[in-house]
């Protein structure tokens, strides 16, 4: 488990509790980063005399400070004691934070007063969804405490439209609460029912000639759509609840093939997918997901053998995960908002930041430089990462749009060179490309898409070679399509690495690769992307001697507007 895997690790018997706990350590951490990203640039401040007084001196430092300790101090309660003990401290801190980091006027009617709505918010998400009428009345009394106290009259509007906030954080915290549970009761009926199902139909095929009447009883029992294909991968037995999830009579299903049953009803993606569930030999595979028309379904698939271990068929199990999909759907859109939300600040740190860094808000020292060149390339890394989260969401929600038109493909791959060729001197290897014969001079495809891939898998093969070269080829492998391929003489991966390593937030496990630093987004970003514009990618590699990335794309990108 990785060290941001360790943090987010909380151990609760309650499911609710433990998703409630999980978001308050999220919050926790951010939270964390931010003040200590605020505490160096307090110190920088400090440093060039932009804080000359004090009184902010001691008012900066002790609010930063105090932020952290009752950040340390709520994640340990959280931890290992009580999720609602530590959520409520922690907005109450939040609470006092907002309330003395500016003057009494500004907090009555002022800046700091839609900075109150977010300990309401974030109320109903880390507790019960009725905590947030509660900070709404605690939010309420203290800005109408700062009214009084400089002969304001208690802002009513601001309290109702406080109220009116916590009224609409429960209904969304407590239909999304209800949902879940309902969700998760469904999900563990279901799967136990699957499974179920499945050995028993495993056990009845068997024997099909003396037990076929059963066969039929157990396939019109189960609520679940089941198909059992043939070795010719003909369907000779459905029941009705198949028909039900795709639309089709029972007897237009059985006698055709899978194929023939998806059509133009399932994406050609998901078609390969469901076409190797039931090309496996496994006596039980994993389940996968299909966009069925309108529906999402999970498909499982088993392989039947006769007493001799001889495959005789498969028996395929498909649920309706509609909801359960657009949950995620849901979820997936969220954490692109928070991503989105995010750049904005950091954006403003590194501006900032620069500005000092030139002299642009007055000297700066060797070792002021120093200490803003490092907040910086933190700062950087905290933005690239905010971006793979906000790309991989916007992948996930299906926002992602894919803008085709011709380019030349010297051009990208002369663009990717010209910007990595410092990282590649700065490590003293050498970056270069070739492009064979035959390889089209210009392309029909989404320029800004591709240009993200080389970057990432060019980027990815420095960052993990010390030595040799990093060199970018293009070739022709036939007329429909042309090749991308990124090799290099680093480290290498083992051979196992290559079951997982474009899965979304998995990094090689090999000790050797713990020193570079990474998300685990970005090869799972370049596999999506590649996917989208119609193409496939692989890698080859060697411990120890390097690796090489192949993607296959289309020279003309299918008509895919949006995912």
């Amino acid at each position: 488990m990785t060290m941001l895997g360790q943090l987010l690790d909380i151990r609760s018997l309650d499911p609710e509790d433990q998703r409630r706990r999980k978001l308050l350590t999220i919050l926790l951490i951010g939270m964390a980063a931010l003040s200590l990203i605020s505490l160096l640039v307090l110190v920088i401040f400090t440093v060039t005399g932009m804080l000359k007084t004090s009184e902010e001196i001691i008012l900066f430092y002790g609010g930063t400070i105090s932020v952290l300790l009752g950040v340390a101090i709520f994640y340990a309660i959280n931890r290992f004691w009580s999720g609602s003990v530590a959520a409520s401290g922690f907005l109450l801190l939040l609470i006092a934070v907002l309330a003395f980091s500016d003057s009494p006027h500004e907090v009555a009617v002022g800046r700091t007063l839609f900075l109150f709505t977010l300990p309401v918010i974030m109320a109903s998400v880390v507790l019960r969804p009725y905590f947030s009428f509660i900070a709404a009345a605690i939010v309420s009394a203290v800005v109408t405490a700062a009214a009084l106290s400089i002969g304001l009259e208690v802002q009513v509007a601001v309290i109702a439209g406080f109220f009116a906030i916590a009224l609409v954080s429960w209904l969304a915290a407590r239909s999304l609460e209800a949902a879940l549970i309902d969700l998760h009761k469904i999900n563990r009926n279901l799967d136990n029912l699957v499974n179920e199902r499945t050995r028993e139909l495993y056990d009845a095929l068997r024997q099909v000639s003396a037990e076929s009447s059963k066969n039929q009883a157990i396939l019109e029992s189960i609520a679940d759509g089941v198909i059992v294909f043939d070795e010719q991968g003909k369907a000779f037995s459905a029941n009705p609840s198949i028909a039900q999830l795709i639309d089709r009579p029972t007897d237009q299903i059985t006698g055709r093939t899978i194929e023939g049953l998806m059509e133009t009803e399932v994406k050609p993606q998901d078609k390969e997918r469901v076409l190797e569930r039931l090309r496996s030999e496994e006596q039980s595979a994993g389940s996968i997901r299909a966009d069925w028309g309108k529906k999402v379904l999970s498909v499982t698939s088993a392989a039947v053998r006769d007493p001799n271990k001889q495959n005789i068929g498969t028996v395929m199990v498909f649920r309706d995960v509609t909801v359960e999909a657009e949950l995620e759907k849901m979820k997936s859109a969220f954490l692109s908002m928070a991503s989105h939300e995010l750049r904005t600040p950091l954006n403003a740190i590194l501006g900032y930041s620069d500005m000092m860094r030139q002299g642009a808000l007055g000297p700066v020292s060797g070792e002021q430089e120093k200490g803003l060149e490092r907040v910086m390339s933190n700062g950087e890394r905290m933005l690239n990462l905010v971006n793979n989260l906000l790309d991989q969401a916007q992948i996930e929600a299906g926002q992602i749009m894919i803008n085709k038109h011709p380019f030349p493909v010297k051009n990208l791959i002369e663009d990717v060179v010209s910007t990595m060729r410092v990282l590649a001197e700065q490590k003293e290897i050498e970056l270069k490309y070739s492009i064979a014969d035959g390889v089209p001079a210009e392309i029909n495809s989404d320029q800004q898409r591709l240009h993200q891939i080389v970057m990432n898998l060019v980027g990815n093969a420095i960052k993990f070679t010390d030595n040799g070269h990093v060199s970018i080829n293009l070739t022709r492998p036939d007329k429909d399509h042309w090749a991308l391929e990124v090799e290099d003489t680093g480290m290498g991966m083992p051979e196992d690495a290559k079951a997982y390593i474009f899965e979304t937030f998995r990094q090689v496990n090999d000790p050797t690769t713990r020193k570079h630093q990474g998300s685990g987004l970005g090869l799972s970003i370049v596999k999506q992307l590649v996917e989208l514009l119609g193409g496939e990618i692989t890698v080859e590699t060697t411990l120890g001697k390097g690796s090489t990335f192949k993607a296959i794309l289309p020279v003309e990108t299918p008509v895919l507007e949006k995912v």
